[in-house]
């Protein structure tokens, strides 16, 4: 038990002190949709379908990908979408 403990506190430290590896461990936030368009490669890389990505904005209120201006899959895990002016 120490030792995950031990281990937690080493990566949280390292995490905060050093930004390279706060983006090994963390990761970084990937864009999914630019200007209406979905990022293919991208949506593979993180293994989301286009299918998956119209049902996540439907459920924050957009119609279509076609309204949305950037898509971004956030480190936590969550998607956030910026519409069109």
């Amino acid at each position: 038990m120490s030792t995950i403990a031990l281990m937690q506190l080493a990566s949280s430290y390292l995490s905060f002190r050093s930004s390279r590896m706060r983006t090994v461990l963390e990761g970084d936030p990937v864009v999914l949709v630019q200007d209406g368009k979905p990022v293919t490669r991208n949506m593979r890389r993180l293994r989301m379908t286009t299918d998956e990505l119209a049902e996540e904005a439907r459920g924050q209120g957009i119609a279509s990908l076609e309204q949305v201006r950037w898509a971004i899959a956030e480190v936590s895990g969550t998607v956030s979408f910026i519409q069109e002016g």
